[in-house]
C-alpha cells in the first residue's frame, strides 16, 4: 500500500519592523518565497519581530497592511489587504491576512511582488521582508494545483426570425459545447428564468463546426417543454453534449386564446439563459 502525507501549517512570513534604527543581530540569509493558489481564498500570517529578533506588541501599529502586485506591477483588485493581529495574549507578533480567490480569478501562474507597511504614532512604517532591509518579497501564485472550472454564461440579448408559417421564432446567439481541455466536456447545464411566460422552448443542436445561417436548419431538438398558463419561474435542466458543436434556446409564442387564456398575444418573456 502506498502512503501519501499531506501537512497542513501556516503560510507563515517573518517580518522586520526596524523601530530603533539600528541593525540587527541576527541576519536570516533570504526569505524564502510564499506559494498561494488559484481557486481558493489565501491565508497568510506573519511574524512580525524588532531589529532583536522579538515579536512587537502589534496593538503599538494603528494599520498594517499588505501590498500585493502582479509581475506587471500592477496592484491587485483590492489590494492593498488589511492585515489583523491574532490574540495577542497568547500570540503576541502574529497577524494574518486573506487573499480573495476573486482576486486571483484572472492571473495566471506567476510570481507576485509584496510588501508589508504600517502606521505607528502618525507614520508609516515600512516591515522589512528580510533581515538586509529588502521591501520587497516574493510570492509565487501557482495556477495549476486546482482544477478549472468554467464561468457561467448569461443570454440576455435575443434574436427573432420568421419561419414560412409566419410564426416568430425566438433564440439566443450559437452557444459553444466543445473546449480545448484536456477532459472533453461530457454536458452542460442550462438554467431559463422567465416572467408570465405562456409558449414553447426548446433546445437545438447542431454538428457543424463553424456556425453559418444554415446551421439551425435542419437541427436536432433535444429538449422541449410547453408552458400553458402564465408563469414567472426558472426552469434547469442538463444536456449531453455528444458529438454536438453548438447549441440554442429556441422559444416560440402559443396564442393564448387557442388554449382558453383571456390574454393578449404574446404573453410573458423569456428574461435570461444561463449556460454552465
Amino acid at each position: 500500500m502506498q502512503k501519501i502525507s499531506s501537512y497542513l501549517y501556516p503560510n507563515r512570513i517573518e517580518l522586520l519592523a526596524n523601530l530603533a534604527g539600528f541593525t540587527t543581530e541576527y541576519t536570516n540569509v533570504y526569505q524564502r518565497t510564499v506559494k498561494i493558489y488559484n481557486g481558493i481564498d489565501n491565508t497568510l500570517e506573519f511574524d512580525i519581530k524588532n531589529a532583536d529578533q522579538k515579536r512587537i506588541d502589534l496593538s503599538t501599529f494603528s494599520m498594517i497592511e499588505l501590498n500585493v502586485m502582479d509581475m506587471s506591477g500592477n496592484a491587485l483588485p483590492n489590494s492593498p489587504y488589511a492585515i489583523t493581529p491574532l490574540n495577542q495574549t497568547t500570540s503576541k507578533g502574529l497577524a494574518s491576512v486573506i487573499i480573495p480567490e476573486e482576486d486571483l480569478a484572472e492571473l495566471d501562474h506567476q510570481y507576485l511582488t509584496y510588501s508589508v507597511t504600517a502606521v505607528k504614532n502618525g507614520s508609516d512604517v515600512m516591515l522589512y521582508a528580510d533581515s538586509k532591509f529588502g521591501a520587497k518579497g516574493k510570492i509565487e501564485l501557482v495556477g495549476d494545483a486546482l482544477p478549472i472550472f468554467r464561468d457561467e454564461i448569461v443570454y440576455d440579448r435575443f434574436s427573432g426570425e420568421i419561419d414560412f408559417a409566419g410564426n416568430v421564432i425566438n433564440h439566443t446567439s450559437a452557444i459553444p459545447c466543445k473546449f480545448y481541455e484536456a477532459v472533453p466536456t461530457e454536458s452542460m447545464s442550462f438554467e431559463i428564468a422567465m416572467t408570465g411566460y405562456i409558449g414553447t422552448i426548446h433546445v437545438e443542436g447542431t454538428k457543424d463546426s463553424t456556425i453559418s445561417v444554415e446551421s439551425f436548419k435542419t437541427a436536432t431538438p433535444l429538449q422541449s417543454f410547453t408552458t400553458s398558463v402564465a408563469t414567472s419561474s426558472t426552469v434547469s435542466f442538463e444536456i449531453a453534449v455528444g458529438s454536438f458543436n453548438y447549441f440554442r434556446v429556441v422559444w416560440t409564442y402559443i396564442d393564448p386564446v387557442l388554449i382558453g387564456v383571456n390574454n393578449t398575444y404574446p404573453t410573458g418573456t423569456i428574461d435570461k439563459v444561463t449556460v454552465s
